[in-house]
């Protein structure tokens, strides 16, 4: 039997309850393939409670289970290797292993690598303690590996990437994003992993034209590559491989010019996502060459470049009309009259980002709502002139919004949020600091957006504990919270978080000067013990010794006072 892939996390909560599965299932009724995609639905727990069962069940429903994630949060005190050995003992099948935290050693790598010799595919992401020493290991241990995410193992070298090249030359995605590498690690991967698809170096500052060159004419199936903050590397080099790219990050390479985009415009004009974030001698001038050659773009971020304006967006709508994602932060220029070339052009956006865009206003968010139905995420933080009626409009035509940033955006009140509650119950992000809203804003996002994870309510003065209580009673799934500056809110706002929202991972209180004390934040430690990060600052009322107990209870916090 063949298990069918499924992405499952050892510290997820689920909320189905595995005792019902058993009792409703009439197993014997089913063939394998059909118990296969049975278990595709259910979350690990239930899983490892299945294969409890009888050695039946144990052999049917643990070959369903290919991929885990792992983290200190989720074993407690048990030791990573113990884990690792009872988890491969009980799914032999593994192939993809997710391993989280900044405690991960090499020696846990490379128990990983030989309790699961089939891995194909290896995440280590921040696992900080990671060296060249584990690269090593797995070169050795998992010859068949696939996909490797090193991303923020600053320890990793040259060295750990010439071994990497020896053992794993099959490789088709590999993250190395902020490791300490030169142009000498790229050649090794232009020669010896010439199978690569994917490959993401941001953050290596060490890097310039000659290894860039080099991997992208070595690794002639490269798609991706991202070379974000990559400050010595120009548009030059990736003009100048042969690679199919069809996804270029480039954002914060500082030595890119219009002519540069112009040259890989020419080079690479099957690209559909290109990021120039940060660019700043990128201008209209570059838009116009993308207009000319990449008529196939989908994604697009130009973000704080150089001289954007409304013509140079108004020609790449024109020609672009698959564009899906636009990311226009930071351009004071930028007016509605680019937003409607938008509209007219681009029916099928997604996403659209106006971050600081502040001679935006209602009647350009009005006219991209109207014409593009398929909107999921849009970005007016600090778009003074957007308010309101604008969100009202989102509301009539964008019924799959799931992100929505209106942080110090225009007048935003309660009747905007409650229509933009009742007809786009799918939003999962909303950003609402320092908008003019009251518990009955809350109260209609607790009763039709139970999907919400991540809110922003900082600064948002006149809620009080009844809306907080209404919103985590609503919204069991929330996993960040900003609660911020809101001085009526007391430990009870916490306790029902606490005890509603146990997948909890992000908690800002900062400017909570009064009513939080020890008792809501011992509170939060007891039940959310997956939080990652707590902003404390200015909590008058929260002693050292509730910050310790956070602490010891949630073993990845990091706490801001």
């Amino acid at each position: 039997m063949s298990g069918a892939p499924t992405e499952v996390s050892v510290d997820q909560h689920d909320s189905m309850e595995c005792d019902d599965v058993i009792k409703r299932a009439n197993i014997g009724l089913l063939d394998a393939d059909a118990i296969a995609h049975l278990a595709t639905f259910l979350p690990l727990r239930a899983l490892l409670a299945a294969s409890c069962v009888c050695s039946d069940w144990r052999r049917t429903f643990a070959a369903c289970v290919d991929s885990i994630a792992v983290s200190n949060v989720s074993l407690g005190h048990v030791p990573l290797e113990h884990a690792l050995a009872q988890l491969s003992r009980r799914f032999p099948s593994i192939s993809s292993l997710r391993l989280h935290g900044p405690t991960v050693t090499d020696a846990q790598v490379h128990a990983a690598a030989q309790l699961n010799p089939a891995l194909t595919s290896l995440d280590l992401t921040q696992c900080d303690n990671v060296t060249d020493d584990a690269i090593a290991m797995l070169a050795l241990e998992t010859p068949g590996l696939r996909i490797l995410n090193v991303l923020g193992c600053r320890d990793i070298t040259n060295d750990g990437i010439r071994r990497l090249g020896d053992g794993c030359g099959g490789l088709t995605s590999l993250c190395l994003g902020w490791c300490d590498l030169s142009d000498n690690a790229l050649l090794v991967l232009s020669k010896k992993c010439t199978l690569l698809e994917s490959l993401d170096v941001s953050g290596c500052g060490r890097l310039s034209d000659a290894g860039v060159s080099a991997v992208t004419t070595g690794c002639r199936r490269l798609a991706t590559l991202s070379i974000e903050g990559c400050r010595e590397v120009s548009a030059w080099a990736v003009a100048a491989g042969s690679a199919p790219l069809t996804s270029l990050n480039m954002g914060g390479c500082t030595l890119v010019t219009d002519a540069g985009v112009g040259a890989i415009a020419a080079a690479h004009p099957r690209l559909r996502s290109l990021s120039l974030r940060l660019c700043r001698s990128v201008g209209d001038v570059a838009l116009r060459f993308l207009a000319m050659r990449c008529a196939s773009l989908a994604s697009l971020d130009i973000s704080r470049c150089g001289s954007v304006t409304d013509a140079g967006i108004s020609t790449i709508a024109a020609a672009c009309p698959e564009l899906r994602d636009v990311d226009l932060e930071g351009y004071s220029d930028i007016t509605d009259c680019a937003l409607y070339a938008l509209a007219q052009n681009c029916v099928r956006l997604e996403s659209v980002n106006l971050w600081v865009c502040s001679q935006v206003s209602d009647a350009g968010i009005q006219t991209i709502a109207a014409a593009c139905p398929n909107l999921r995420s849009l970005d007016v933080r600090l778009c003074s002139k957007v308010s309101g009626v604008a969100i009202l409009s989102v509301a009539q035509h964008c019924p799959q919004m799931r992100a929505l940033h209106l942080e110090r955006a225009g007048r935003i009140t309660d009747a905007a949020i409650i229509a933009l509650a009742h007809n786009c119950r799918r939003l999962r992000t909303l950003d609402l600091g320092w908008c003019e809203i009251s518990d009955a804003a809350l109260v209609a996002l607790a009763e039709s957006c139970e999907e919400l994870s991540c809110v922003n309510l900082g600064y948002c003065d006149a809620l009080t504990d009844a809306g907080l209580r209404a919103l985590a009673a609503g919204c069991r799934s929330l996993s960040s919270l900003d609660i911020g500056g809101c001085l009526r809110l007391t430990d009870a706002s916490l306790e029902a978080v606490a005890q509603s929202c146990p997948h909890l991972q992000s908690l800002d209180l900062g400017g909570c000067k009064h009513e939080i004390t020890d008792v809501g934040l011992m509170a939060i430690a007891e039940h959310c013990p997956g939080l990652r990060s707590i902003n404390l600052r200015f909590c008058e009322r929260v002693t050292t010794a509730a910050v310790e107990a956070v602490q010891e209870a949630c073993v990845n916090v990091q706490v801001r006072r």
